[in-house]
């Protein structure tokens, strides 16, 4: 009976191996329950999976992965050929069938490699304190994760199995049908009685197109992170038209935790986990950076200041290098004194990018004849001889 999850292209291993911690993230109960069948599978208990898997399609009629496996185990005790091995493309389901195993594979993969404790998403390095939960999207293993803010360290609250894009990751135009890499907001909540029926029970938009990709060139609109339709328990790990879908279930798990607004959203194509010890490496390097830059700022160092925008900086209201070069001169020029205060700081490695950050922060100026409170954001990318650079802002005073 081992053959079967074989036959899937999953590795067979021990149900030691496989279980969750319970001090770690906390699984949805109906994928928990199918993950302990799956144990069961590679242990040789067949007959004890198929108790599981009948009294979870009981409980959860709509679960479809959970039903396939349930007569994929009764074809294999019937001398059958599993139905997941077949390759008869004229097999009109047989595109179903492929979508339920990569779901399977996505679901199993992740039992087995779930985060060590205490790491850090490399995508998100600090948190400030106005955001008590982070949300990331690991986009190639299709998992949401529910981030809390522990004295600005991001830890794992749980996370979910959730689907993608149809046509999969790097959204560009309109219509493509991909999910955006980049690093985002959520903007609002849509409640289920303002949706139709395809978001299922609530939906939370977010901020694309952003600033970085407004500057790159792409378009499109309606990137939200929301629930499915009633009469199913999930969606294929690749079925939407580029959000990112969760069972019903786990969004009101959610819902609780995401404050329109404010809540930050990362979609990622390279997310890796790092231990506690290189975070903080990562992080310092980047922290370092910043306060020189305002270092030289309040120092009226005009030209190391400057030093510090890349050749490429773009303002968000379209000055490149030296028109802000020039702005930033003639407003130093009258400028005995400068004082600047940097706080409530996040830091994101920007996904997808090499070597890009996106720093966020609450920046409050004052100067010998000007003041300003301003939230600000910064992208700041690493040359290789000139360190890191802003390459864009949101620009205050």
């Amino acid at each position: 009976m081992r053959l079967t999850l074989l036959a899937m292209g999953m590795v067979a291993a021990s149900a030691a191996h496989a279980a969750t911690s319970d001090s770690g993230p906390q699984h949805s109960d109906p994928e928990k329950r199918l993950l302990g069948a799956l144990s069961q599978i590679n242990s040789g208990k067949i007959d004890g999976a198929l108790a599981d898997l009948s009294t979870l399609i009981e409980d959860q009629p709509d679960f479809r992965l959970a039903n396939y496996l349930y007569g994929d185990l009764l074809r294999a005790k019937a001398g059958r050929i599993p139905s997941f091995s077949s390759q008869d493309d004229s097999d009109p389901y047989t595109a179903q069938k492929h979508a339920l195993l990569e779901e399977a594979r996505s679901r199993w993969t992740h039992q087995l490699q779930s985060p060590p404790a205490n790491s850090v998403p490399n995508a998100v390095l600090a948190l400030a304190p106005s955001y008590q939960y982070a949300v990331v999207v690991d986009l190639k293993r299709n998992r949401l994760y529910l981030l809390k803010n522990v004295n600005g360290v991001p830890k794992i609250q749980a996370d979910f199995f959730a689907s993608i894009g149809e046509n999969g990751i790097g959204k560009f135009v309109e219509g493509d049908a991909k999910t955006p890499v980049g690093v985002y907001h959520v903007t609002e909540y849509k409640d289920d009685k303002e949706l139709p029926e395809l978001y299922g029970v609530g939906a939370f938009p977010v901020n694309y197109p952003n600033e970085l990709d407004l500057l790159y060139g792409r378009t499109g609109y309606g990137i939200w992170v929301h629930g499915v339709p009633r009469d199913t328990y999930n969606r294929a790990p690749r079925a939407s038209q580029g959000c990112v879908v969760v069972s019903n279930e786990d969004f009101e798990s959610l819902h609780q935790y995401i404050r329109p607004g404010v809540t930050p959203v990362v979609f990622s194509d390279q997310l890796e986990w790092l231990s506690p010890e290189d975070a903080a490496e990562k992080r310092w390097e980047l922290v370092t950076a910043v306060a020189d830059w305002r270092q030289r700022w309040e120092q009226v160092d005009t030209e190391g200041y400057l030093n510090y925008y890349a050749s490429q900086f773009v303002s968000n209201d379209g000055m490149d290098k030296q028109a802000f070069s020039d702005y930033k001169r003639h407003v130093n020029a009258n400028k005995s004194n400068i004082d600047v205060q940097l706080d409530d700081i996040s830091i994101f490695r920007y996904p997808s990018e090499q070597q890009m950050a996106l720093i966020t922060f609450t920046q409050t100026y004052s100067s010998n004849n000007f003041q300003a409170v301003s939230r600000k954001q910064q992208f700041w990318k690493k040359d290789p001889e000139a360190g890191w650079q802003i390459l864009h802002e949101s620009r205050g005073e």
